[in-house]
């Protein structure tokens, strides 16, 4: 109780202040992230960029980004943005993850701490005090070690955040238990999720506040770690707002998902539902587009198994397919998380439909805002009734951008982020 009392104090008596110049922050991401062409680079971008807006003296340690580098390529480089953020850099390409399997580390994580920023982060926590370090992802797990022999020293205890982007543990067991192909494969990835776990559970101890992307991942981090402070930091929206017409007959009767599949879990949840829908549109006559990264070698086996389903691939701006679309569709089985790409939707005024365990986080209501159903086949049937009545797609893509509007700001999530790290230094301090 005397905690929550300092803490409300605190706030009170900072309630006036927007910027904090002294505080010094080190922010450990996977990659440098833009272009923000997958949720996780979008979100993490999102966050670091609004909170450089809040006047702490960031440093973000990352790998360079493999599609449009802003280093030198070597494994130590330093590029300073627009923001004003410092990144220091480790080389643009990550190396295998066979040599993972040896250590204790997940695959991710193996790949992400060599290159350069184990490095860098060793050089940077020599050679400054920080007061707060953000762990953003559960892959950068590998960086726990070296921040507990700081935090152990005395007179150095930079306050510690896990930025969330899944329940991990959650999330890699299941794709792991449904995962098909051969044994070796499959036993591979059993390993690898508990490795996650493992780091997972090791990074909600440890650290002093964790956040998660919606009120659900929270509870399930509460429920195995009661006594950790939480804050739920869903995405906000970076984007513009597009002008579009009325939806009618000019739009083709098309259903459009769009993402990243690059991930195992991203190409197992577009399998499972075209294998139950891809029929039932085409003897419909809906169109069925598919936009987004992945490696040419998966497009072409999905375009050969499903051929009346249009994937396109990667492509330099998703607006125009967006706005050449009846509605957008949000399908993951597994998973988990904010879907950022149903805020792309929203904000290109484009009705949403999905499974109602995918849209997790969003302020919406079905059928009123969004269509939503609990499992594919009952979807597929829904849309089949939905895809030509104007009147209702025309009031769901509008309500549900009146919604939205004021609920995804980055500005209200740096805000929240660094109320909660002053106020927790402070409680700390206190004790």
């Amino acid at each position: 109780m005397q905690d929550i009392e300092l803490w409300k104090l605190y706030l009170i008596v900072n309630s006036d202040r927007s910027v904090h110049p002294s505080m010094k922050c080190l922010w450990l991401t996977r990659k440098f992230p833009r272009p923000g062409n997958s949720g996780e680079l979008i979100y993490s971008d999102g966050l670091i960029r609004s909170f450089a807006t809040t006047g702490v003296d960031l440093t973000v340690v990352a790998h360079d980004n493999d599609e449009s580098p802003v280093g030198d390529g070597s494994a130590s480089s330093e590029f300073v943005d627009a923001e004003n953020v410092r990144w220091l850099l480790g080389t643009p390409t990550l190396g295998g993850r066979a040599a993972s399997l040896l250590s204790r580390y997940p695959g991710d994580s193996w790949r992400l701490k060599n290159g350069g920023p184990e490095k860098l982060l060793r050089r940077e926590l020599a050679s400054t005090d920080w007061e707060a370090v953000i762990i953003d992802h559960a892959a950068i797990g590998w960086a726990l070690d070296l921040l507990k022999r700081l935090t152990s020293s005395p007179g150095s205890t930079p306050f510690l955040v896990y930025v969330s982007h899944n329940h991990e543990a959650r999330v890699r067991r299941a794709v792991a238990r449904d995962a098909a192909g051969p044994l070796p494969k499959r036993l591979a990835l059993r390993y690898d999720a508990e490795k996650y776990a493992r780091q997972e559970e090791s990074l909600c101890r440890s650290v002093d506040l964790v956040t998660a992307i919606t009120e659900t991942e929270v509870a399930a981090y509460r429920s195995q770690f009661p006594s950790q402070r939480y804050l739920c930091l869903t995405p906000g929206f970076g984007g513009r707002e597009a002008e579009r017409p009325p939806i009618g007959p000019q739009i083709p009767r098309r259903a459009v998902m769009s993402g990243s599949f690059e991930w195992i879990a991203k190409r197992m949840n577009l399998e499972r539902f075209l294998s139950s829908a891809a029929d039932r549109f085409s003897e419909e006559g809906i169109q069925l587009q598919v936009v987004g990264k992945t490696d040419e070698s998966f497009r072409a086996e999905i375009a050969t198994r499903f051929p009346a389903v249009d994937f396109v691939g990667r492509v330099p701006d998703m607006s125009p397919y967006l706005l050449d679309a009846r509605i957008g569709l949000i399908v993951e089985e597994l998973g988990g998380g904010f879907k950022l790409k149903s805020l792309d939707y929203i904000f290109h005024g484009l009705p949403l439909a999905g499974l109602e365990q995918a849209v997790d986080g969003l302020p919406l209501h079905s059928p009123e805002n969004i269509l939503l159903t609990p499992d594919v086949a009952s979807l597929t049937s829904e849309l089949v009734s939905l895809i030509d009545d104007f009147d209702r797609l025309n009031a769901m893509k509008d309500s549900a951008l009146a919604i939205c509007r004021n609920a995804f700001r980055w500005e209200d999530r740096d805000r929240r982020l660094l109320e909660a790290i002053e106020s927790g230094k402070q409680v700390a301090l206190s004790r």
